[in-house]
């Protein structure tokens, strides 16, 4: 019998010059949407060219630009309904 894959969630801010802060890695969809929405709640990043980053088994699911506005392709609403697969 082969043993389920487990899937991987990172959470993550991504400065300029691609390094990487505030990482979480879990295998728990709440623990992750929970560590992402504690990084869209940093206002001191707004309007800063820094982004953070959710991602399942390597696929990115949600991406925050802090320097986008509201209506903006890479802007999440802190309050947004987020739900992972």
């Amino acid at each position: 019998m082969e043993a389920t894959p487990k899937t991987t969630y990172r959470v993550y801010l991504r400065w300029p010059g691609s390094r990487v802060s505030d990482k979480t890695v879990t295998e728990s969809p709440v623990r992750a949407l929970a560590a992402f929405r504690k990084l869209l709640n940093l206002r001191n990043l707004h309007g800063e060219k820094v982004s953070a980053a959710l991602t399942m088994n390597g696929e990115q699911q949600y991406f925050h630009r802090f320097d986008a506005k509201p209506g903006d392709t890479h802007y999440i609403e802190p309050d947004a309904d987020l739900r992972l697969p």
